[in-house]
């Protein structure tokens, strides 16, 4: 949530409430409606559902709903050859341009009200929304002292139809979107139209090109590394710290938990992939090693399992590295 609690609730707030705190989506429009009318900043909405017998009884005495400290790892493979890495990719990559056909914008949030038959009526909602991200970044900039005009080329990766997108467009001088999905991109150069922003570069990611940007000075992923198979997020990140001048900042978040989730190549690969959204998660240590192999230098790490949705059962992470000067 907004780290600023006299900040209004939105219809997106309890939404977001329900996700995080309950694990489930709100009953109807009337139970959003009624949320927004009883509480009126941030924290009563949350003291109210943290003190909720739904609450209680999903989370029982973990009132911060994480896994406990004596939680085993995952078994996990992060290392795969580029031959596999590049069957795991077309897996996803048919899934997700079928998603774009199908319903872009509800593959992006998964509510009701952005399924095609409804996505007219509350697109501005959708984009607007991307907002509160957008500002999430500044906020950890701002944690690692740094603030977005320092930043001359930023990459979105995973843009999606550009909802976060929009908004860096607005801070950054120049954006390139990456996305795997073509129908998605074409959603993206439509409101990037709409709204009269020409800053704003649009590639799609392939098997052959994981990260189609030779140079950037800050890359920014949200809600989309934690759909890749483990070999594959390792792959792009490797590819994002490469790509980052001296000085440049990497700001993504991704999953690094997920209980009883295990990942093996073979597996995956013969499990016939690619007919829905995949859920993953890369252990934190795999993603520290790397960065400390490419001269990356850790600047913030915080627990967000607000993304997870699996309240007790997942660890998400945002970081922020910053490469060696």
């Amino acid at each position: 949530m907004p780290a600023d609690a006299r900040h209004p609730v939105t219809r997106e707030d309890v939404v977001l409430a329900y996700r995080m705190l309950l694990g489930r989506e709100p009953e109807n429009e009337e139970a959003i409606a009624r949320g927004m009318a009883a509480w009126p900043d941030l924290v009563s909405l949350g003291n109210a559902f943290a003190a909720s017998q739904e609450f209680g009884a999903r989370h029982g005495i973990n009132a911060h709903a994480l896994p406990p400290l004596d939680a085993g790892p995952n078994a996990v493979e992060t290392t795969a050859s580029p031959a596999r890495l590049t069957e795991m990719v077309h897996h996803l990559a048919r899934y997700w341009t079928q998603a774009g056909q199908d319903g872009a914008h509800w593959s992006v949030l998964t509510e009701e009200r952005f399924l095609p038959e409804n996505i007219a009526a509350n697109l501005h909602a959708f984009y607007d929304g991307g907002d509160w991200d957008a500002r999430v970044l500044d906020a950890t900039l701002a944690r690692i002292g740094r603030t977005p005009h320092e930043f001359g080329h930023c990459v979105d990766y995973g843009c999606g139809v550009g909802r976060i997108t929009l908004h860096l467009a607005r801070r950054f001088a120049a954006v390139t979107g990456l996305d795997i999905s073509q129908p998605h991109l074409l959603l993206a150069a439509a409101a990037l139209r709409e709204a009269g922003l020409d800053n704003v570069a649009l590639a799609q990611v392939t098997a052959v090109d994981l990260m189609p940007v030779v140079r950037c000075d800050l890359w920014f992923s949200r809600i989309v590394l934690q759909h890749n198979p483990p070999p594959v997020t390792l792959h792009v990140l490797r590819r994002a710290f490469h790509s980052l001048t001296p000085g440049g900042v990497a700001v993504f978040q991704l999953q690094t938990w997920l209980r009883g989730y295990e990942f093996a190549i073979e597996p995956y690969l013969a499990g016939g992939r690619g007919t829905q959204m995949e859920m993953h998660a890369v252990p934190q240590r795999a993603i520290l090693e790397l960065a400390h192999e490419q001269g990356m230098i850790l600047r913030d790490l915080r627990e967000d399992n607000s993304l997870s949705g699996r309240p007790g059962s997942a660890i998400s992470n945002s970081f922020a590295f910053e490469k060696a000067r």
